[in-house]
């Protein structure tokens, strides 16, 4: 396996509403069959960011 395909990973992004101008949903990692819920697209990116980098313990604060 080469080095590009070994640090993929594959999201699942559900739209559930729109207010304010952003997105609400939830983010499931395919790999680890995680699921996370956003209140805006910044957190969605967040999210994602921090997964990339392999820090799985992103958690988003009200």
């Amino acid at each position: 396996m080469n080095k590009k395909q070994k640090n993929t990973r594959t999201f699942l992004i559900k739209i559930m509403d729109q207010q304010n101008g952003t997105w609400q949903g939830s983010v499931t990692w395919v790999e680890e069959q995680r699921e996370q819920h956003f209140r805006s697209a910044l957190e969605l990116l967040k999210l994602i960011d921090g997964a990339l980098d392999n820090n799985y313990e992103v958690r988003i604060e009200e």
